[in-house]
């Protein structure tokens, strides 16, 4: 089984900042990640990261990619499936090896959160989907849904109106939350069409999503609007579910001080997966860079990093 002084799981903001400062501090260092950009690359365009007036998500990260592979840097491009305890060490079990490491960042970030409507699993992939970003291209002049009223339903129904022939906006709450600059485009598009107070309650179809049902959240009325898409985006929540050792919010999220330290010595947790209250990629790499700064002294005071 092959060790590592330091193992960063995630190619985020959070976990590419990690990283870099960790290597930089002449710790051998180990990230493990399935892609590099994290969420950035589920977002359209970025107009408030330091230094990039207006870039597309895509973009960032393929600059955090290049500017990790600037350093020596080991990578691993697998997923990470379980993270345990052993021997007073971290064992990470991946989809190609395992990795026995002496201390661990964890910096996964979220997945998007599931409605759990009826139909819902039915039509994924097949008018349903969770990436408007990913799917919206698919739905070119034709008429779609996005399901949620916060910050990810609204960017992906602005984001989808340049596409889309009609979109409808269902949103549970009493008015849409997401951010000012984004709810005051909304109505500025003609083509969106926002239904407030509507608790999305079935997707129907035959192969393919033909329509959705939702209730009107007052009156407990029923109604029915046909589309051939329809985007589920009412938030993320943090993949965390492969370390179970570590103290956790009922949300699932790492409990985590200003320093990134967790309720375990030697595992920090950085980003959206800890309890940071900001879900900002500028934020996370901030983390990143402090759990790096914790890790390696950790190290030292240890005398782990001959």
């Amino acid at each position: 089984m092959e060790e590592r002084k330091l193992t960063i799981i995630g190619g985020g903001p959070a976990g590419c900042s990690a990283a870099i400062y960790a290597v930089r501090s002449n710790v051998e260092t180990l990230l493990i990640t399935e892609d590099f950009g994290g969420q950035l690359m589920l977002t359209d365009h970025i107009s408030n990261y330091l230094g990039f007036k207006k870039e597309s998500g895509f973009s960032i990260s393929e600059k955090f990619e290049e500017h990790v592979k600037d350093y020596d840097i080991e990578i691993m491009m697998e997923k990470a499936e379980q993270v345990e305890k052993k021997d007073g060490q971290f064992l990470i079990r991946t989809t190609g090896e395992d990795i026995l490491s002496e201390t661990i960042i964890i910096a996964v970030g979220t997945k998007a959160k599931k409605l759990d409507a009826k139909g819902e699993k039915e039509f994924l992939n097949n008018g349903v989907g969770y990436c408007a970003l990913c799917d919206g291209p698919l739905y070119r002049d034709k008429d779609v849904a996005v399901i949620g009223g916060g910050y990810s339903g609204t960017e992906a129904a602005i984001y989808l109106s340049n596409i889309a022939n009609k979109v409808y906006l269902i949103n549970a709450g009493d008015e849409l939350t997401g951010e000012p600059i984004t709810v005051d485009k909304i109505p500025e598009q003609d083509n969106i069409e926002v239904i407030n107070k509507a608790l999305t309650k079935e997707f129907f179809g035959e192969e393919m999503l033909k329509g959705l049902r939702y209730e009107e959240r007052e009156t407990g009325e029923i109604k029915e609007i046909n589309v051939d898409g329809a985007m589920i985006e009412i938030g993320r929540e943090p993949r965390s579910e492969i370390i179970n050792f570590v103290d956790k919010t009922d949300e699932g999220k790492i409990k985590s001080d200003n320093y990134c330290r967790t309720s375990v010595e030697g595992f920090y947790a950085a980003g959206d997966v800890s309890t940071i209250e900001e879900e900002q990629a500028i934020v996370a790499a901030s983390d990143g860079c402090k759990a790096a700064l914790q890790a390696v002294r950790y190290l030292k005071e240890n005398n782990k990093n001959d």
